[in-house]
């Protein structure tokens, strides 16, 4: 569903759906923002911060062996909870 940030804040009954569709609100014919469901966001920022910590994973994994305050990688890896 796309429509513009005038249309929304005449018809707010239009969240009503959002749990079903995503709401993409543009401002003078351009993309503006998304309305997303609450619980949708949440897995969002939760697979991103997934690929962040593997992508700080592969970084390390990179590196020759070091120590960080008497841990070595594999101790470090292991308390991330991941």
């Amino acid at each position: 569903m796309q429509i513009t940030a005038t249309q929304l804040k005449q018809n707010v009954n239009l969240l009503a759906n959002i749990k079903n569709e995503d709401i993409v609100v543009t401002k003078r014919d351009k993309p503006f923002a998304v309305i997303v469901d609450y619980d949708k966001y949440h897995d969002l920022i939760d697979i991103k911060n997934q690929k962040e910590i593997k992508r700080k994973i592969k970084i390390l994994e990179s590196l020759p062996i070091l120590e960080f305050e008497d841990k070595d990688y594999a101790t470090i890896k292991s308390e991330m909870k991941i």
